[in-house]
């Protein structure tokens, strides 16, 4: 999924992204990319992935958990580009989503189900885990009423990190009525008891999900920015600008300042629980966080927001410069 896309789909790709590229990271660190081949069908897919769930995942070997997450990977890629590409007609979606669903039930299990031990235990235990996210996103790509079900049902349990999986595939079908089942759950997920990024995410999709007119949504990314700092109060600032409420407004115009985002240590990240390392924002994060601004404040009509986007049409970026214009000219013809 690339950053152009998440853009288009959340309009904070730094969020989603992040979130990603992390768990991508981490397959990366263990294994090395993945290898290349031609694309499988969707049945030998499936086929190969219900062969070793359940209680036949165990005794499987490292080796053979990376072809299987790898399996998973390709399957929720298909499934992204459902329809004609696929050739599966309504029944067979239905029926290959049943099949994910049980794949998906089957993964929480498998994740205690490995029979060795330390290092080899937790590296074992990392790849089934990241196999799970996928196939949680491969469920809510099939669009079908079981999967949106089942990814709210998995947000109710605020079992991180597949919450924050749940909550991406549920951004990306937003356009379901059914979708919106979730804000409830969700606005659990910004208590103090999850972590930044379950905190982004939960922001993010909220804004999706949410109707302009929920007090409570206002209430919770409000109180949330208020409580937190860095990207998670700048989520819930560019959150509450989306559902056309201005209570975040102090920190949207800092989003909405080029000079405020390229401060030396302004973009932090935690290595640990112990350590955080501070360092300069990369100027492609600084331009995308504009933009994210920009689309997030044309919802609003307060003067000085409108000020701050006119003064971006000035930009040192042609692409910020471009959409600042965009913006105001949009709002002159209305």
């Amino acid at each position: 999924m690339t950053p152009s896309l998440m853009g288009q789909l959340f309009a904070v790709p730094l969020v989603i992204v992040g979130t990603i590229v992390g768990g991508a990271v981490l397959v990366v660190f263990l294994f090395g990319a993945p290898s290349a081949h031609q694309e499988r069908p969707m049945a030998e897919l499936l086929d190969t992935l219900e062969a070793s769930s359940g209680e036949k995942s165990l005794g499987l070997l490292l080796p053979r958990e990376k072809q299987l997450w790898q399996a998973a990977l390709e399957l929720s890629l298909q499934l992204k580009n459902k329809g004609e590409e696929t050739g599966l007609t309504q029944v067979e979606l239905e029926t290959v989503a049943r099949r994910v669903h049980s794949l998906v039930e089957a993964g929480f299990g498998d994740l205690e189900s490995i029979p060795t031990v330390g290092a080899q235990r937790s590296r074992q235990q990392a790849v089934r885990s990241r196999r799970l996210e996928f196939l949680i996103l491969a469920l809510g790509r099939t669009r079908e009423p079981i999967a949106v079900q089942r990814l709210i049902e998995i947000i109710r349990t605020g079992r991180e990190p597949y919450v924050q999986t749940a909550m991406h595939a549920l951004g990306d079908l937003h356009d379901l009525p059914a979708a919106k089942g979730a804000v409830d759950p969700m606005l659990n997920l910004l208590g103090d008891a999850y972590s930044s990024e379950t905190h982004l995410m939960a922001c993010t999709v909220l804004s999706l999900l949410a109707a302009d007119s929920d007090v409570r949504v206002i209430r919770a990314l409000s109180a949330t920015r208020l409580r937190e700092e860095g990207e998670v109060a700048w989520s819930a600032s560019l959150a509450l600008a989306r559902l056309g409420s201005d209570a975040g407004k102090s920190t949207l115009l800092d989003l909405l300042d080029r000079d405020f985002l390229s401060a030396e240590n302004r973009y932090q990240t935690a290595e640990d629980s112990s350590q955080t390392q501070r360092y300069k924002m990369p100027p492609q994060r600084v331009e995308e966080l504009l933009i994210a601004a920009i689309n997030a404040a044309s919802n609003l009509r307060d003067p000085a927001v409108w000020e701050a986007i006119e003064q971006l049409t000035s930009d040192v970026s042609p692409v910020v410069r471009t959409r600042a214009d965009e913006a105001v000219k949009s709002r002159r013809s209305t």
